[in-house]
């Protein structure tokens, strides 16, 4: 009897910290992912906001000395590098962190689903928590009856 005990508490404490390292696992590839997308956005503006403005200086010097059509060309890449930078920053989820979020987990596609994955890892924890609360306040109710039987025998076999 003590021994099942023993081992169904070693069980529930095993599947509790299991929980809780889901719970640790799924918060920590959401940190990881959201740094590594935000640094692979920066990364990606940095390189565009140097090649925008590495065009736009060839056009003004081509403007300047020539007044020929070749600044037009430089100022439509330009342009095109703009568009580029704002795509980045509104699409960030979808190419920074998502990917990462995939790579990481291999299952879970997007946040939402990060969110819900680690929602029922707490919930998990916490189920696992309640069952090894209970156990133990059964084994309380069970140790102090029987305490108090032994108590009410002694002192009706004593007094």
């Amino acid at each position: 009897m003590e021994n099942d005990f023993a081992n169904h508490i070693k069980n529930e404490l095993t599947d509790y910290g299991k929980s809780l390292g889901e719970i640790g696992k799924l918060h920590l590839v959401g940190l990881v992912s959201r740094v590594l997308g935000l640094f692979l956005l920066l990364f990606t503006i940095v390189l565009c906001a140097i090649s925008l403005f590495t065009f736009a200086a060839v056009a003004v010097i081509d403007v300047l000395a020539n007044y020929m059509p070749v600044w037009g060309a430089a100022l439509v890449i330009g342009g095109t590098y703009v568009l580029i930078i704002i795509v980045a920053i509104l699409c960030r989820k979808q190419l920074f962190i998502q990917p990462f979020i995939k790579l990481l987990t291999k299952q879970i596609r997007t946040e939402e689903e990060l969110e819900l994955k680690t929602l029922e890892a707490e919930n998990n924890a916490r189920l696992h928590r309640v069952r090894m609360e209970c156990q133990v306040q059964n084994a309380t109710r069970e140790l102090t009856f029987y305490a108090q039987l032994i108590k009410r025998l002694w002192n009706a076999i004593f007094h």
